[in-house]
């Protein structure tokens, strides 16, 4: 996989691939109806003449005869004129007209992995349903494993959007009959087909035992990653299918959907402005929240609430055949059809921007009213994964910062480092360690080591890191580390001075690199004045050392990150098993508490689920250089902050007695 561009590079893919020219496939899939089969105009095609038709076939038999046929005859690549014939909701012919998003989902062809990334109340489950059924009564002897993680929310997706579905099918009676179960947890039809509806809320073992040709885990935000391997085991022996599904409404950005989300396509309905040809982009990395326009009373379907982010003119998201400009387009394409994700948020579907009373409750939720958080907004309206402030960074932040020209790999990285006349290597000690008994490595602590530099722009550049696997190698380790100064011509070593560090800086020092160019950091809860503080060498701690203030650095470090003084190799996240090392952000926690005498305590805390370390290493390296060169990036600069000429001049310094007074 080649390495991630930065989010600027990402919105030009977007835009670039959306004004391609759409295969002939595409176009096939777009001029699809979605109204229903006219049986008359159907049987005058000429393709249609070698039909084989009794005569005594009623006119829902003839159409259903008439559409597989043509299906097979031109190579139709999706089920969506199947839909109004097969199945009805609310008393209606069941179409995706105003359900356009979820048009992949009934391809013919789909890819080995799928996942809606969703809003709230945007038929999701009716999809999810309706393409269960359809798929079902399609494909003879085909199985379908659906697992929530409730026992509640199994029951309702099974009883009240299932069971409708097959229940008011205009041809029921080819689905189902008295030899067919239909129960909460099972529904089987006449062409042995099956549903299989179970949950895993504490474990995934009621799922052993099951054979299937399909996983669809809904609500997978609520999911046990772990779970996840042992449910797809039911699909294992699948001889021609092997389908998995996901589907639910993002949370926290260390959620079991957004590990998914990073790992798929990332698709986006972009929408074309035909005004100013700018295309959309319905994410919050991107335009989402400038798409949404302000409510009105007149907000229909001819004057749309979602407006142009740049241009503020109402565009529709409908596809091209509707009359709209809206598309799919993967940010990464080449995973098109292995792992397809699509994320579905409420303004691009016409029951949100095309309803006045819909859209001003969208309106009022991003607004806060009725006690919204930024959090429930961001989930259940955007489909987006929010941290309501816990984490130091975001994803975001660190896509931002990721802008070096360079991937995280010594050679390319090395031809750079005479660019900086400061460099030091910055290590953070692992232990090998496990939390809550784990022995996967995200629970693991392993030394891992960043190459910093000072450009000439007085930035903080981490040119460089690296994380070792080897805990418990001390030899190995100072070996490499030793190997990644000299091939960076670092001038000092910056390292952790608490357990095993100090084995290892013996190691090192025995090796030849002197002490006066090693400098041991030493954590230390909040401290008074600096946040570095050198500590000579005394009786008692022979070694001098520098202490930090864990809390304050962080916070620092973080804040410099979000403001662009510190910058990163290219952004090294490859898949959820291949992390990389910017992640270690995400697993710094802000946690404030009472203590027993009533002073708010302020720490930083590594969350359990992950590795920190690379973290550590780039946050004492950056400390570090800000105190060797004694530059520290002017924040409200980067931020673009200034106190004003009315302020300013109003301020004056006071005496004790003005205080007094007031």
């Amino acid at each position: 996989m080649k390495h991630t561009s930065t989010p600027s590079d990402l919105a030009g893919r977007y835009k670039e691939i959306a004004e391609d020219r759409q295969t002939s496939r595409d176009v096939n899939i777009e001029k699809d109806r979605e109204s229903g089969i006219d049986i008359n105009s159907l049987l005058s095609n000429d393709l249609l003449k070698d039909i084989q038709l009794t005569g005594h076939e009623d006119n829902v038999t003839k159409q259903l005869l008439a559409a597989s046929h043509l299906m097979q005859k031109t190579g139709h690549l999706t089920l969506k004129p199947l839909l109004p014939l097969l199945l009805q909701i609310r008393g209606e012919p069941y179409s995706l007209k105003d359900h356009f998003p979820f048009s992949p989902f009934f391809r013919t062809r789909m890819p080995r992995k799928t996942l809606l990334k969703t809003g709230r109340q945007v038929s999701k489950s009716t999809s999810l349903a309706s393409q269960g059924v359809l798929f079902s009564n399609c494909i003879p002897y085909f199985s379908t494993l659906y697992v929530t993680p409730l026992f509640e929310m199994i029951r309702r997706f099974s009883q009240n959007y299932v069971r409708p579905f097959i229940e008011t099918s205009p041809v029921m009676s080819l689905f189902s009959g008295t030899t067919t179960i239909n129960s909460v947890l099972q529904r089987s039809f006449k062409n042995r087909s099956q549903m299989i509806f179970s949950f895993a809320s504490m474990d995934a073992e009621r799922t052993r035992g099951i054979s299937a040709d399909k996983n669809v885990i809904d609500e997978v935000q609520d999911m046990d990653i772990s779970f996840l391997p042992v449910i797809h085991e039911t699909i294992s022996a699948s001889r021609d299918w092997g389908l998995i599904q996901y589907a639910g409404t993002p949370k926290t950005l260390d959620n079991t959907i957004e590990t998914l989300w990073l790992d798929s396509s990332m698709a986006e309905w972009l929408v074309k402005c035909k005004r100013c040809n700018y295309w959309n982009i319905p994410s919050t990395e991107y335009d989402l929240i400038k798409m949404i326009g302000p409510h009105h009373e007149g907000i229909s379907e001819e004057c749309p609430g979602v407006v142009c982010a740049k241009c503020r003119k109402p565009i529709s998201p409908r596809p091209t055949h509707q009359g709209g400009t809206g598309r799919w387009v993967h940010r990464h394409p080449d995973k098109r059809w292995s792992f397809a994700g699509y994320h579905v948020p409420q303004i691009i579907m016409p029951m949100h921007y095309a309803n006045s009373e819909k859209w001003e409750i969208l309106v009022d939720k991003q607004k806060g009213k009725g006690n919204t958080p930024v959090n429930v907004f961001m989930n259940e309206v955007c489909g987006e994964s929010y941290d309501s402030g816990s984490k130091l960074v975001t994803i975001t932040d660190l896509r931002k910062a990721a802008t070096l020209p360079w991937p995280r790999e010594v050679e390319p990285a090395a031809k750079h480092a005479s660019e900086y006349n400061y460099r030091v290597c910055s290590v953070d000690w692992g232990g090998g360690g496990v939390s809550k008994g784990k022995s996967d490595m995200a629970y693991q602590s392993y030394t891992s080591v960043a190459v910093l530099g000072y450009s000439s722009e007085g930035k903080i550049d981490v040119i460089y890191g690296y994380r070792s696997l080897h805990p418990h190698d001390h030899v190995r380790e100072a070996k490499v580390i030793l190997g990644i100064m000299n091939h960076f011509k670092c001038s000092h070593l910056v390292h952790d001075y608490t357990g095993a560090g100090t084995i290892r800086e013996t190691i090192m020092s025995q090796a030849g690199l002197p002490q006066s160019n090693i400098i041991p950091i030493a954590y230390v809860g909040s401290a008074r004045g600096n946040i570095l503080n050198f500590k000579p060498s005394t009786e008692l701690h022979p070694r001098a050392h520098f202490t930090m203030d864990k809390a304050r650095s962080l916070n620092y470090t973080c804040q410099f990150i979000k403001s662009g003084a510190v910058r990163f190799f290219q952004y090294d996240y490859k898949n959820a098993g291949e992390k990389g090392l910017l992640h270690d952000f995400l697993n710094l926690i802000e946690d404030k508490s009472e203590s027993a005498f009533g002073r708010d305590s302020y720490r930083i805390l590594r969350d359990p689920a992950g590795p920190d370390d690379f973290a550590q290493a780039v946050n004492m390296g950056s400390m570090m250089l800000c105190h060797m060169t004694g530059n520290w990036p002017d924040l409200s600069q980067y931020e673009d902050i200034e106190l004003g000429p009315d302020l300013g001049a109003s301020i004056t310094p006071n005496s004790i007695k003005d205080w007094e007074g007031m």
